[in-house]
């Protein structure tokens, strides 16, 4: 066993190369992230970039490396990680930085990775499953650590990839058209760094899905309703930005209780296939009660969703809710939905006060739609003392005032990219 486990390290060393010869991409880090001299946690779903975001970040120092969803190394326990420190010893000499992939999958990590930090060593951990990581970081991590949750490519990265940059604020009707091209590349790709890098979106998309299911969460939570647990899940895929229940989730697929209902859409969270948000609500049994459910990247709802032609303002609803958790990440905002007898998409919430109300609509130049997204956000600014008002659309853009309240309208693309 011993002899298999320092293979699989000499191995792992000769992969490291391959790793930093990706393109370098931009990502939208807090800048003190990888200078912090805590333990630094990168989290967020299967191949989102997370391991070549920083192998990238310790290409010019001197490092060692595991990469524990290595399937020789399935199966370690917390008592072999001492084997695993004196072999990165004799195989990259001494290190001052360690870089430990998919380290969620040896139960009781955090012991030896505190072991570590009191050596002094700089610390870099990965995990695509945030219940198992936290797990072990409430237990002894606590005030060790900082944690970045890393997403798919933004619109941003994604022209960072596509080596597209704006020259200014004001666009040429070339910089227009192409910014349009890319856009519509991005919606039909999404933003997995493979599938940007030209793999088939549907196809890669669809096994991803299915390959998180299945390994990440069927067998390690010995789920014993197999069909259904991946029934509910592609019908969360389908529920793309609309409101869910659990009560409702327990009476449409006959589970026990909605404790079961809970506890799958949980695990989908914590593998970050989804993600929901609060109902923001004075009444914190309402809050709990509802859920507003989203999907961790919009290849996922173009490989496996009925209705992904049909459906463009909640496919633009979504992008909106994925950017806002990237950001989230940097401003240190909440988020949540206001349903009332109107609904507001997004209410971000920073130091206890609303700073913003944000509508997606994909066509607000139809009258109809005009009217009831601008009442309803106006109505709910009213109620909760917000002042910014954005509405994202397909096009339109501009800034008025109704009924004394400035409107800014903006189309999705230069939202998108901050402008």
């Amino acid at each position: 066993m011993s002899e298999f486990i320092r293979q699989a390290l000499i191995d792992q060393k000769d992969e490291i190369n391959e790793y930093q010869d990706n393109l370098f991409v931009d990502r939208n880090v807090p800048v003190d992230f990888f200078s912090s001299g805590l333990t630094k946690i990168v989290s967020g779903v299967r191949r989102s970039g997370k391991s070549t975001l920083v192998h990238l970040m310790l290409k010019d120092k001197q490092y060692a490396y595991v990469n524990f969803d290595d399937e020789r190394l399935l199966g370690l326990k917390s008592s072999d990680l001492s084997l695993i420190e004196e072999y990165l010893y004799g195989i990259y000499g001494d290190f001052k930085n360690l870089f430990l992939d998919e380290i969620q999958n040896v139960e009781g990590w955090s012991l030896f990775v505190n072991r570590l930090y009191r050596k002094k060593l700089n610390i870099f951990l990965s995990g695509s499953n945030s219940r198992l990581l936290s797990k072990e970081i409430s237990s002894h991590l606590t005030g060790r650590f900082v944690n970045l949750e890393l997403y798919p490519f933004s619109f941003g990265e994604f022209l960072t990839y596509h080596n597209f940059k704006i020259s200014g604020n004001i666009l040429s009707t070339k910089e227009k058209a192409q910014l349009k091209t890319h856009f519509e590349e991005y919606l039909k790709a999404g933003g997995f760094p493979e599938i940007v890098k030209g793999e088939p979106s549907q196809k890669y998309a669809s096994s991803l899905f299915y390959s998180i299911v299945n390994r990440d969460i069927l067998l390690r939570y010995n789920i014993k309703h197999q069909r259904t647990f991946a029934d509910i899940a592609l019908f969360l895929i389908n529920n793309y930005s609309r409101e869910i229940s659990f009560n409702r989730l327990k009476n449409i697929f006959g589970l026990g209780s909605e404790h079961t209902a809970k506890n799958y859409v949980h695990y989908l969270k914590d593998a970050f296939l989804i993600f929901t948000l609060s109902k923001f609500s004075f009444k914190k049994q309402e809050s709990l009660r509802y859920k507003k459910n989203y999907v961790i990247d919009i290849s996922f709802i173009r490989s496996l969703s009925d209705d992904f032609s049909q459906n463009t303002g909640r496919i633009y609803e979504n992008i909106v809710a994925i950017e806002l958790m990237r950001r989230k990440n940097v401003e240190n905002f909440e988020i949540y939905y206001y349903k009332n007898r109107y609904e507001v998409d997004f209410v971000i919430r920073k130091n206890l006060k609303i700073t913003e109300l944000i509508q997606v609509s994909f066509d607000i130049e139809d009258p109809k739609t005009y009217r009831r997204e601008v009442n309803a956000l106006i109505a709910a600014a009213n109620e909760l003392n917000a002042e910014k008002l954005t509405i994202i659309s397909k096009n339109y853009e501009t800034e008025e005032v109704i009924k004394d309240k400035r409107v800014c309208f903006k189309p999705l693309v230069y939202w998108l990219l901050g402008q």
